[in-house]
């Protein structure tokens, strides 16, 4: 079988093109996913129906936290507490991603990081089901997700040796994420509302084991010196002064990655709780879960991905071909747009219909399919010889501080109003396009990717 860790050689006459190990390692990214967005999608409404309603000795710590963040922040209305608690997990998964890439380089190697990750995420599920131990599990599963996440997209990037099939790669990538995405909400929000919350937290913690399962028997390894090429730390980082040069280009993508996800991120939490109060979530005289929603986010952007590759493939053939640059400018523009939607419908001040959602997410859902593939084609593409575990954590510190944002804005939803909220929101996912705009050119001729070969920059 063949090694991760070096392109490969022979994923010619292998399925859609692509290496025999990919679709091992996207299985265990979606089951891994699934678990994820099944939580995220119960989470503050969990906290606001449920744990803040019950009393505060029935979970371990709950009152300690609230406390804290009062101390920090002033007093808390119910809403801003669990859109804290929301940002505060979500960003730890994140900030555990380049803490999972770092140690999987330099340590551990990334196998063995995959694997610990998904242990903990299936620990820290099974304690959020049991009730009392809800935080110190939550925290857990967070930490878990995040060494799982960072070690799969390093290991994924390192399958293709050209910037164009690294990014229809990271798309399919995209599509299996998104099969958990859709799947996660949809199971977990059944069964939170037919039998229960811990039954929804149940099932994210089986995904988690079968994440684990999936990539233990499918994860591709080769023999190297009598150790496995994925339980060794990777080579020593090589630097050169072009790879010096396109740092800054680098910190750029992300930084508007950044601004687009900061954005984005609000999909699984003030979202879901303006939809169930302002929204007509009735289908058929049937009202949909709300956590659904997100099962929503996932089957669109599913659909989305062939339809953007056709395009693209399409522009390319008539000698059009937009870098990654101009992806990520491109798909902050069709976030901002989305939570214009949102602002227009809230304007009405009574009850909207499932329209407005409906466009809002395939506004907000292309513009993902736009700026993650595209930005993590770009850091495997370029990252300095033996940093990607590295760069790619660290582009997955936009999650990290996308919910900092998403749960510290929580307090400004009730004195704004879902308006004024929205609007920043639009406001935010622009800024990354100006952002490029102003700044990209400049810095992609000093750093000398501006138009050179069959991988253009921008």
């Amino acid at each position: 079988m063949s090694d991760p860790v070096a392109p490969s050689q022979d994923s010619r006459g292998k399925p859609f093109g692509l290496h025999r190990g990919f679709f091992g390692l996207a299985m265990a990214e979606s089951f891994e996913r699934f678990a994820v967005a099944g939580v995220k999608s119960m989470l503050t409404l969990f906290l606001l129906d449920h744990l803040l309603r019950a009393s505060s000795d029935a979970t371990l710590g709950l009152a300690q936290w609230r406390a804290t963040f009062e101390s920090l922040f002033g007093t808390q209305s119910d809403i801003a507490f669990a859109s804290q608690l929301y940002g505060l997990q979500s960003a730890l998964l994140y900030l555990s991603v380049p803490l999972g890439g770092m140690i999987g380089d330099l340590v551990a190697g990334r196998h063995r990081v995959a694997v610990a990750g998904a242990v903990m995420m299936a620990g820290g599920g099974t304690a959020m089901a049991g009730g009392y131990l809800f935080l110190p599990g939550l925290l857990l599963f967070a930490m878990g997700a995040g060494w799982v996440k960072g070690s799969l997209a390093a290991q994924v990037g390192a399958l293709f040796d050209d910037e164009p099939g690294r990014r229809r790669g990271f798309a399919v990538y995209l599509g299996f994420l998104n099969l958990g995405v859709f799947l996660g909400p949809l199971t977990c929000g059944a069964l939170a509302s037919m039998l229960g919350w811990r039954f929804g937290f149940g099932a994210a913690a089986c995904a988690a084991g079968v994440a684990l399962a999936v990539y233990g028997l499918t994860a591709p390894l080769r023999p190297r010196a009598g150790r496995d090429a994925l339980a060794a730390p990777t080579e020593r980082v090589r630097w050169s002064g072009e790879a010096t040069r396109k740092l800054p280009l680098l910190a750029l993508a992300m930084a508007a990655v950044f601004l687009c996800f900061a954005a984005y991120e609000q999909i699984s939490n003030l979202v879901l709780v303006w939809a169930e109060r302002h929204v007509d979530l009735r289908m058929g005289g049937w009202r949909i879960p709300t956590p659904w929603l997100v099962s929503a986010d996932g089957l669109l952007t599913i659909l989305l991905i062939p339809c953007s590759e056709a395009l693209f493939r399409t522009a390319e053939r008539r000698g059009i071909s937009p870098g990654p640059l101009t992806r990520i400018a491109l798909g902050c523009g069709l976030c901002a747009s989305g939570y214009l939607v949102l602002a227009a419908a809230a304007m009405s001040g009574a009850e909207v219909s499932l329209g407005w959602l409906f466009l809002y997410l395939l506004l907000v859902d292309s513009a993902i399919v736009l700026v993650w593939p595209a930005g993590l084609s770009l850091i495997t593409a370029q990252a300095p010889h033996g940093l990607a575990g590295l760069l790619v954590g660290t582009f997955y510190l936009h999650g990290f501080f996308a919910s900092l944002w998403t749960g510290a804005s929580g307090a400004f939803y009730v004195p704004l109003g879902p308006f004024g909220f929205w609007l920043i929101h639009a406001g935010i996912a622009l800024s990354g396009l100006v952002l490029l705009a102003i700044a990209a050119p400049p810095l992609a001729r000093l750093a000398g990717m501006r138009g050179r070969g069959p991988r253009p920059i921008s």
